[in-house]
Protein backbone atom coordinates (compact mmCIF):
# COMPACT_ATOMS: atom_id res chain seq x y z
CA UNK A 1 0.00 0.00 0.00
CA UNK A 2 1.74 3.22 -0.74
CA UNK A 3 1.69 6.50 1.71
CA UNK A 4 -1.03 7.94 -0.36
CA UNK A 5 -3.41 5.01 0.25
CA UNK A 6 -2.31 5.75 4.12
CA UNK A 7 -4.43 9.46 3.74
CA UNK A 8 -7.09 8.06 2.23
CA UNK A 9 -10.13 7.57 4.57
CA UNK A 10 -12.97 5.94 2.31
CA UNK A 11 -10.10 2.76 1.60
CA UNK A 12 -9.22 2.78 5.47
CA UNK A 13 -12.63 2.53 6.28
CA UNK A 14 -13.51 0.07 3.60
CA UNK A 15 -10.24 -2.13 4.70
CA UNK A 16 -11.70 -2.04 8.39
CA UNK A 17 -15.28 -3.04 7.37
CA UNK A 18 -14.17 -5.70 4.98
CA UNK A 19 -11.60 -6.75 8.31
CA UNK A 20 -15.00 -7.12 10.29
CA UNK A 21 -17.08 -8.96 8.13
CA UNK A 22 -14.75 -11.46 7.41
CA UNK A 23 -13.99 -12.04 11.09
CA UNK A 24 -17.80 -12.62 11.68
CA UNK A 25 -17.91 -15.18 9.00
CA UNK A 26 -15.29 -17.06 10.16
CA UNK A 27 -17.05 -17.71 12.65
CA UNK A 28 -19.91 -19.49 11.22
CA UNK A 29 -17.43 -21.38 9.18
CA UNK A 30 -15.91 -22.60 11.92
CA UNK A 31 -18.84 -24.08 13.31
CA UNK A 32 -19.29 -25.67 10.20
CA UNK A 33 -15.91 -26.94 10.44
CA UNK A 34 -16.54 -28.01 13.71
CA UNK A 35 -19.87 -29.69 13.21
CA UNK A 36 -18.57 -31.68 9.86
CA UNK A 37 -15.43 -32.97 11.60
CA UNK A 38 -18.05 -34.53 13.90
CA UNK A 39 -20.04 -35.50 11.65
CA UNK A 40 -17.86 -37.34 9.20
CA UNK A 41 -16.00 -39.03 12.45
CA UNK A 42 -19.49 -40.42 13.06
CA UNK A 43 -19.96 -41.62 9.51
CA UNK A 44 -16.93 -43.74 10.01
CA UNK A 45 -16.94 -45.13 13.58
CA UNK A 46 -20.62 -45.52 12.83
CA UNK A 47 -22.22 -44.14 16.40
CA UNK A 48 -22.42 -40.96 18.17
CA UNK A 49 -19.72 -40.14 20.57
CA UNK A 50 -21.94 -38.84 24.29
CA UNK A 51 -20.95 -35.08 23.37
CA UNK A 52 -18.59 -32.41 21.22
CA UNK A 53 -15.78 -32.81 23.33
CA UNK A 54 -15.58 -36.72 23.00
CA UNK A 55 -14.17 -35.95 20.09
CA UNK A 56 -10.91 -34.99 21.10
CA UNK A 57 -10.39 -38.72 21.54
CA UNK A 58 -11.01 -39.49 18.21
CA UNK A 59 -9.88 -39.24 14.59
CA UNK A 60 -11.48 -35.58 14.58
CA UNK A 61 -8.95 -34.82 17.34
CA UNK A 62 -7.37 -31.95 15.04
CA UNK A 63 -10.55 -30.61 13.81
CA UNK A 64 -12.10 -30.74 17.09
CA UNK A 65 -9.36 -28.66 18.75
CA UNK A 66 -8.45 -26.43 16.07
CA UNK A 67 -12.61 -25.01 15.84
CA UNK A 68 -12.96 -24.48 18.97
CA UNK A 69 -9.14 -22.57 19.62
CA UNK A 70 -10.12 -20.60 16.67
CA UNK A 71 -13.23 -19.94 17.60
CA UNK A 72 -12.34 -18.94 20.81
CA UNK A 73 -9.84 -16.46 19.31
CA UNK A 74 -12.14 -14.63 17.02
CA UNK A 75 -14.52 -14.14 20.31
CA UNK A 76 -12.10 -12.57 22.28
CA UNK A 77 -11.09 -10.32 18.99
CA UNK A 78 -14.50 -9.50 18.32
CA UNK A 79 -15.96 -6.31 19.98
CA UNK A 80 -19.52 -6.56 20.62
CA UNK A 81 -22.01 -4.07 20.36
CA UNK A 82 -22.40 -3.20 24.02
CA UNK A 83 -20.16 -3.51 26.88
CA UNK A 84 -22.10 -6.24 28.62
CA UNK A 85 -21.98 -8.23 25.14
CA UNK A 86 -18.55 -7.82 25.08
CA UNK A 87 -17.69 -8.92 28.16
CA UNK A 88 -19.57 -12.19 27.91
CA UNK A 89 -18.05 -12.89 24.53
CA UNK A 90 -14.47 -12.18 26.16
CA UNK A 91 -15.51 -14.63 28.31
CA UNK A 92 -16.73 -16.91 26.21
CA UNK A 93 -13.59 -16.76 23.48
CA UNK A 94 -11.24 -17.61 27.05
CA UNK A 95 -13.27 -20.30 28.18
CA UNK A 96 -12.96 -21.49 24.78
CA UNK A 97 -9.20 -22.07 24.62
CA UNK A 98 -9.47 -23.79 28.01
CA UNK A 99 -12.07 -26.21 26.75
CA UNK A 100 -9.55 -26.74 23.72
CA UNK A 101 -6.31 -27.29 25.29
CA UNK A 102 -7.88 -29.75 28.11
CA UNK A 103 -9.58 -33.02 27.39
CA UNK A 104 -12.71 -34.69 29.17
CA UNK A 105 -12.62 -37.56 30.25
CA UNK A 106 -12.39 -40.70 28.10
CA UNK A 107 -16.37 -42.67 27.82
CA UNK A 108 -17.30 -45.54 26.43
CA UNK A 109 -17.06 -44.74 23.05
CA UNK A 110 -19.33 -47.31 20.47
CA UNK A 111 -19.54 -50.17 23.56
CA UNK A 112 -15.96 -50.17 24.42
CA UNK A 113 -14.87 -49.19 27.81
CA UNK A 114 -13.86 -46.26 28.70
CA UNK A 115 -10.16 -46.29 29.46
CA UNK A 116 -8.11 -43.79 31.46
CA UNK A 117 -6.19 -40.34 30.52
CA UNK A 118 -3.16 -41.72 28.66
CA UNK A 119 -0.41 -40.50 30.90
CA UNK A 120 1.89 -39.33 27.92
CA UNK A 121 -1.10 -36.43 27.41
CA UNK A 122 -0.94 -34.71 30.48
CA UNK A 123 2.26 -33.16 29.70
CA UNK A 124 1.42 -31.58 26.33
CA UNK A 125 -1.78 -30.21 27.79
CA UNK A 126 0.33 -28.80 30.80
CA UNK A 127 2.42 -27.29 28.71
CA UNK A 128 -0.59 -25.57 26.33
CA UNK A 129 -2.31 -24.17 30.04
CA UNK A 130 0.92 -22.53 30.67
CA UNK A 131 0.83 -21.07 27.14
CA UNK A 132 -2.16 -19.92 27.38
CA UNK A 133 -1.78 -18.12 30.90
CA UNK A 134 1.21 -16.01 29.49
CA UNK A 135 -0.69 -15.22 26.65
CA UNK A 136 -3.81 -14.15 29.14
CA UNK A 137 -1.66 -12.27 30.84
CA UNK A 138 0.16 -10.35 28.52
CA UNK A 139 -3.01 -9.42 26.87
CA UNK A 140 -4.84 -8.23 29.29
CA UNK A 141 -1.45 -6.07 30.72
CA UNK A 142 -1.52 -4.43 26.88
CA UNK A 143 -5.22 -3.73 27.20
CA UNK A 144 -4.36 -1.73 30.35
CA UNK A 145 -1.44 0.19 28.45
CA UNK A 146 -3.44 1.02 25.30
CA UNK A 147 -6.98 2.24 27.74
CA UNK A 148 -4.37 4.23 29.90
CA UNK A 149 -4.98 7.24 27.43
CA UNK A 150 -8.83 7.54 27.69
CA UNK A 151 -11.55 7.04 30.34
CA UNK A 152 -13.15 3.42 31.13
CA UNK A 153 -16.71 3.12 31.51
CA UNK A 154 -17.82 1.23 34.40
CA UNK A 155 -18.52 -1.81 32.08
CA UNK A 156 -15.41 -1.86 31.19
CA UNK A 157 -13.66 -1.46 34.21
CA UNK A 158 -15.71 -4.32 35.24
CA UNK A 159 -14.78 -6.42 32.54
CA UNK A 160 -11.02 -5.55 33.35
CA UNK A 161 -11.60 -7.11 36.87
CA UNK A 162 -13.43 -10.12 35.64
CA UNK A 163 -10.83 -11.24 33.10
CA UNK A 164 -7.91 -10.42 35.93
CA UNK A 165 -10.27 -12.74 38.32
CA UNK A 166 -10.78 -15.45 35.55
CA UNK A 167 -7.10 -15.74 34.72
CA UNK A 168 -5.80 -15.15 38.71
CA UNK A 169 -8.46 -18.68 39.58
CA UNK A 170 -6.99 -20.36 36.71
CA UNK A 171 -3.47 -19.79 37.69
CA UNK A 172 -4.08 -20.69 41.02
CA UNK A 173 -5.71 -23.73 40.28
CA UNK A 174 -3.09 -25.04 37.84
CA UNK A 175 -0.13 -23.99 40.41
CA UNK A 176 -2.36 -26.00 43.30
CA UNK A 177 -2.24 -28.77 41.51
CA UNK A 178 -1.54 -29.33 37.40
CA UNK A 179 -2.48 -32.91 37.17
CA UNK A 180 -5.53 -32.64 38.30
CA UNK A 181 -6.26 -29.29 36.80
CA UNK A 182 -5.26 -30.36 33.08
CA UNK A 183 -7.70 -33.61 34.03
CA UNK A 184 -10.87 -31.89 35.54
CA UNK A 185 -10.62 -28.17 33.76
CA UNK A 186 -12.55 -28.89 30.97
CA UNK A 187 -15.86 -29.91 32.81
CA UNK A 188 -16.09 -26.69 34.29
CA UNK A 189 -14.73 -24.34 30.98
CA UNK A 190 -17.51 -26.16 28.84
CA UNK A 191 -20.03 -24.98 31.68
CA UNK A 192 -18.72 -21.68 31.96
CA UNK A 193 -18.67 -21.32 27.80
CA UNK A 194 -22.18 -22.42 27.18
CA UNK A 195 -23.41 -19.90 29.57
CA UNK A 196 -21.75 -17.73 28.28
CA UNK A 197 -22.93 -17.95 24.84
CA UNK A 198 -27.13 -18.94 25.92
CA UNK A 199 -26.09 -15.36 27.66
CA UNK A 200 -25.26 -13.62 24.33
CA UNK A 201 -28.13 -15.04 22.20
CA UNK A 202 -30.78 -13.93 25.31
CA UNK A 203 -28.77 -10.59 25.73
CA UNK A 204 -29.09 -9.64 21.90
CA UNK A 205 -32.83 -10.16 21.86
CA UNK A 206 -33.20 -7.79 24.55
CA UNK A 207 -30.90 -5.19 23.26
CA UNK A 208 -31.97 -5.36 19.74
CA UNK A 209 -35.69 -4.29 21.01
CA UNK A 210 -34.37 -0.87 21.27
CA UNK A 211 -32.93 -0.94 17.52
CA UNK A 212 -35.65 -2.23 15.60
CA UNK A 213 -38.45 -4.54 16.15
CA UNK A 214 -38.12 -7.00 13.54
CA UNK A 215 -34.09 -7.72 14.73
CA UNK A 216 -35.40 -8.43 18.37
CA UNK A 217 -38.63 -10.84 17.23
CA UNK A 218 -35.74 -12.68 14.88
CA UNK A 219 -33.41 -12.44 17.92
CA UNK A 220 -36.22 -14.01 20.55
CA UNK A 221 -37.45 -16.56 18.30
CA UNK A 222 -33.73 -17.80 18.26
CA UNK A 223 -33.34 -17.56 22.50
CA UNK A 224 -36.88 -18.59 23.15
CA UNK A 225 -35.23 -22.10 20.53
CA UNK A 226 -32.59 -21.92 23.21
CA UNK A 227 -34.48 -22.20 25.91
CA UNK A 228 -37.16 -24.58 24.61
CA UNK A 229 -34.76 -27.15 23.44
CA UNK A 230 -32.47 -27.22 26.70
CA UNK A 231 -35.87 -28.18 29.20
CA UNK A 232 -37.20 -30.67 25.96
CA UNK A 233 -33.33 -32.19 26.84
CA UNK A 234 -33.34 -32.06 30.89
CA UNK A 235 -37.39 -33.08 30.45
CA UNK A 236 -36.35 -36.46 28.17
CA UNK A 237 -32.99 -37.07 30.21
CA UNK A 238 -35.57 -37.60 33.41
CA UNK A 239 -38.23 -39.63 31.15
CA UNK A 240 -35.23 -41.91 29.67
CA UNK A 241 -32.32 -41.85 32.23
CA UNK A 242 -30.32 -44.77 29.90
CA UNK A 243 -30.59 -41.89 27.18
CA UNK A 244 -26.38 -41.28 26.71
CA UNK A 245 -26.67 -38.59 24.36
CA UNK A 246 -27.71 -35.94 26.49
CA UNK A 247 -25.28 -33.49 26.32
CA UNK A 248 -24.29 -34.21 23.23
CA UNK A 249 -27.67 -33.00 21.87
CA UNK A 250 -27.67 -29.66 24.49
CA UNK A 251 -23.99 -28.61 23.16
CA UNK A 252 -25.40 -29.24 19.49
CA UNK A 253 -28.10 -26.93 20.12
CA UNK A 254 -26.38 -24.42 21.97
CA UNK A 255 -23.85 -24.17 18.95
CA UNK A 256 -26.43 -23.84 16.42
CA UNK A 257 -28.27 -21.63 17.77
CA UNK A 258 -25.00 -19.31 18.75
CA UNK A 259 -24.13 -19.49 15.26
CA UNK A 260 -28.03 -18.67 13.86
CA UNK A 261 -27.71 -16.37 16.03
CA UNK A 262 -24.54 -14.87 15.14
CA UNK A 263 -25.20 -14.92 11.51
CA UNK A 264 -28.93 -12.95 12.32
CA UNK A 265 -26.48 -10.23 13.99
CA UNK A 266 -23.88 -10.59 10.39
CA UNK A 267 -27.18 -9.71 8.11
CA UNK A 268 -28.12 -6.77 10.43
CA UNK A 269 -24.70 -4.90 10.93
CA UNK A 270 -23.58 -5.86 7.37
CA UNK A 271 -23.89 -2.65 5.88
CA UNK A 272 -23.85 -0.66 9.55
CA UNK A 273 -20.42 0.50 11.10
CA UNK A 274 -22.32 0.24 14.69
CA UNK A 275 -25.61 -0.54 15.90
CA UNK A 276 -26.87 2.30 18.60
CA UNK A 277 -30.22 1.73 20.36
CA UNK A 278 -32.80 4.77 19.75
CA UNK A 279 -32.27 5.94 23.38
CA UNK A 280 -28.61 6.92 22.74
CA UNK A 281 -29.00 7.66 19.17
CA UNK A 282 -28.38 11.80 18.11
CA UNK A 283 -30.44 14.20 17.03
CA UNK A 284 -31.08 14.11 12.80
CA UNK A 285 -27.93 16.01 11.41
CA UNK A 286 -25.94 15.84 14.31
CA UNK A 287 -24.58 12.52 12.85
CA UNK A 288 -23.59 8.69 14.50
CA UNK A 289 -26.20 6.52 14.70
CA UNK A 290 -26.61 3.40 12.15
CA UNK A 291 -24.25 4.98 8.51
CA UNK A 292 -24.05 2.56 5.53
CA UNK A 293 -20.03 0.95 5.46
Amino acid sequence: MSDGDHDDPVRERRAVRDTYRSLRIAVVALVALLASAVVAQTVRSGCWETSVSAYYWTGAHDAVVGAVCAIGVCLLVYRGTSDLENTALDVAGALALVVAFTPTAQEPSCGAAAPPVPVDVLPGVQVAVTALLVAGALTILVRLVVRRRGPLTAAERAARVLAGAVLATLAALFLVDAERFATTAHDLAAVGLFVATAGVVLLRAFEARAVSARWAAAYTVVGVALVLTLAAVVALREQVPTWRHAVLVTEAALVGLFAASWLLQTVELWGTECRVPHARRPPPGAGGGRRDA
